[in-house]
Parts: structure tokens; sequence; C-alpha cells
């Protein structure tokens, strides 16, 4: 398992970090996601032979955010 912080912006609430954690639950080989909309940041553990950062990446745009590269 690897474990990743990105900087995501656009949260605004417990509900944004809620969106969040259910997108990026619904990856296959996504094991742990925490969010924090006051810190701008999600932080993923996810299997690397299931899912890459781009597909983490693109679930997080679809729920309406931005990650910040």
């Amino acid at each position: 398992m690897d474990t990743v912080t990105v900087r995501v912006t656009g949260m605004t609430c417990g509900g944004c970090e809620n969106a969040v954690k259910r997108a990026l639950g619904r990856l296959d080989g996504v094991a742990v996601v925490t969010a924090s909309h006051v810190e701008q940041k999600v932080g993923v553990t996810f299997d690397p032979a299931r899912v890459t950062l781009d597909q983490i990446a693109q679930k997080i745009t679809a729920a309406g955010f931005t990650v910040a590269g």
C-alpha cells in the first residue's frame, strides 16, 4: 500500500470532505481516505497495482473539486 497527500481546492465544509471520501472510497484499490477542508488536503492509502494517482485525481475532479499541482 502507498499513501499520498494531495492538495485539493474547492472544499469548504465537512460535506465536501464527505463527498471526496465517498467518491474515492468507490475506487477499487483505495483503502483509506482522509480529507480536511481547512487544510485543503486529501490523504489516500491505496494499492498502486489496482488504482493509479491519475484515477484518484480524476475521481476528485469528477466530484467537483480541483487537484492542485
